[in-house]
């Protein structure tokens, strides 16, 4: 689970037409946007001592190598331009940090926010004591139990039903079963009744469009159809809300002894009167949950797919010891998949002017900065053989994160790290190590129309990278 709250984690731009917009009136904005930047920039006043990429076209040809391929496009400008380079976006800009020193130097950086479009105004401005809350409510031990009971029987009623398939997409299918478990986790089981396929449908189409180019060039006030659009999602969202916390007020009885996370909410003398902002709260708990959860899971299970070994010593450990957070194999499976398919990308809005350590370097105040957890986790100088799926370089060397991250440089940053490390990381971890030991436990899986082809990654989303195309395999019940 990658937290929104501490790195502000952003898709590739989607460089697809609007439903309701023509290409000709894209490419004329293109040329307007072109010539407008191509004028003001003359008059820029700071600028900083930072390379700009230029690739293409004038103004916007980086910005449509970025979002044609970001993988090409962040290491052709690094072997170029050096450790930190800025890539222009047309209405703004976003300084590259591509050293594992300034990933532990951005970390640090006083950040400002987006995704204003998909939350309620006046929530940033108690952002960190919802997230205080977040760390204490989550992690007490009565609530993980309660997480770890709802994702097992979630889990189990899933697979038995996806047993009875001929095939299944396994991205889709398993973020109906991630979303499901997160839903009855942090809101609770009269959410997910009454609400939990709609959340699904508003989640989703929020994803869509959060990562539509022009959310991120125009500002938040034009009013252009992807931002009408997560506004009335946000509405609908805020409506969901307020029906079923009515409804517990109405029925305080019934929730007394509840585990879920906005019954402690409710609970906590910090933010009971923030009721009002819990739509808000949950939304980005959905998009931190959500997308990277789904991910971590499904490409184990591919990469166990790939080659049976790895699920045999899974399921020999997990038949002398059932629990799935103790088997150091699942476990390492699990750390092997965060590193190998982690976000292209992390951003921050810097509050004001900022030099980056032992350089002549300064990012001007209003800056986007950015880090690459992908390419770190993938830089070969930093992890032998960094394109494989290898799990046992976690169990040769126990101590491998500690080391990655120490001496001021930060190589492994999965959920973050310190002080930003994200608080929802045991609850991630109960689903994914929940529903990849008991698919290992209890079923059989193979390919179900052809094998995938596990370099096709796709990086709109928002968070860890899925599967370009469909990801087919077929799951049946294991013979006794």
């Amino acid at each position: 689970m990658e937290s929104l709250f501490t790195a502000n984690v952003l898709a590739p731009l989607r460089l697809t037409t609007p439903p309701t917009t023509s290409f000709s009136l894209l490419a004329s904005f293109v040329l307007l946007a072109t010539l407008v930047i191509t004028l003001t920039s003359r008059f820029s006043k700071e600028r900083g001592n930072i390379p700009d990429t230029t690739y293409g076209w004038p103004v916007v040809g980086s910005l449509l190598a970025y979002s044609k391929d970001p993988v090409s496009y962040l290491r052709k400008a690094a072997a170029q331009y050096g450790k930190v380079f800025r890539t222009n976006m047309i209405f703004t800009s976003v300084v590259w940090l591509r050293d594992p020193s300034y990933n532990r130097f951005y970390l640090e950086v006083k950040e400002g926010l987006f995704l204003n479009k998909i939350v309620s105004p006046g929530y940033f401005d108690h952002l960190k004591t919802f997230v205080a809350s977040l760390s204490r409510g989550i992690n007490r031990k009565v609530a993980l139990d309660h997480y770890t009971d709802v994702a097992r029987t979630t889990t189990r009623d899933f697979l038995h039903g996806w047993a009875e398939q001929e095939v299944i997409d396994l991205f889709e299918h398993i973020s109906e079963l991630v979303h499901a478990i997160i839903v009855q986790c942090l809101m609770g089981p009269d959410f997910f009744s009454i609400n939990g396929a709609e959340l699904y449908d508003l989640l989703h189409g929020t994803e869509a469009d959060i990562g539509n180019v022009l959310n991120f060039i125009l500002p938040d006030w034009v009013p252009h159809p992807a931002a009408l659009r997560l506004r009335r999602r946000r509405d609908r969202i805020r409506e969901i809300f307020q029906e079923r916390l009515e409804e517990r007020e109405a029925h305080p009885d019934q929730w007394e002894n509840a585990q879920d996370y906005i019954s402690y909410t409710l609970k906590d003398s910090a933010t009971a009167h923030l009721n009002h902002l819990y739509a808000a709260h949950h939304t980005l708990l959905m998009f931190a949950a959500h997308t990277s959860t789904v991910a971590s899971i499904s490409w184990t299970i591919l990469e166990l797919l790939k080659d049976s070994k790895h699920m045999d010593f899974i399921r020999q450990e997990l038949s002398h010891n059932e629990e799935m957070q103790s088997s150091h194999y699942l476990q390492a499976c699990l750390k092997e998949t965060g590193r190998l398919y982690s976000g292209i990308s992390m951003l921050r809005l810097a509050r004001q002017a900022i030099s980056l350590p032992n350089t002549n370097v300064t990012v001007p105040q209003g800056s986007v900065i950015s880090i690459s957890p992908y390419l770190t986790h993938r830089d070969p100088a930093i992890y032998p053989n960094a394109d494989q799926w290898t799990p046992e370089r976690w169990l040769k060397e126990p101590g491998l994160p500690k080391r990655l991250n120490s001496n001021g440089q930060l190589a492994y940053m999965p959920f973050g790290a310190g002080v930003h490390r994200c608080p929802g990381e045991k609850l991630a971890g109960i689903i994914a190590s929940t529903v990849v030991g008991t698919v290992a436990q209890e079923y059989d899986i193979t390919w179900g129309e052809g094998k995938a082809d596990l370099t096709n990654l796709d990086f709109s989303k928002i968070g860890s990278p899925w599967l370009k195309g469909v990801s087919s395999v077929t799951i049946s019940r294991k013979e006794v």
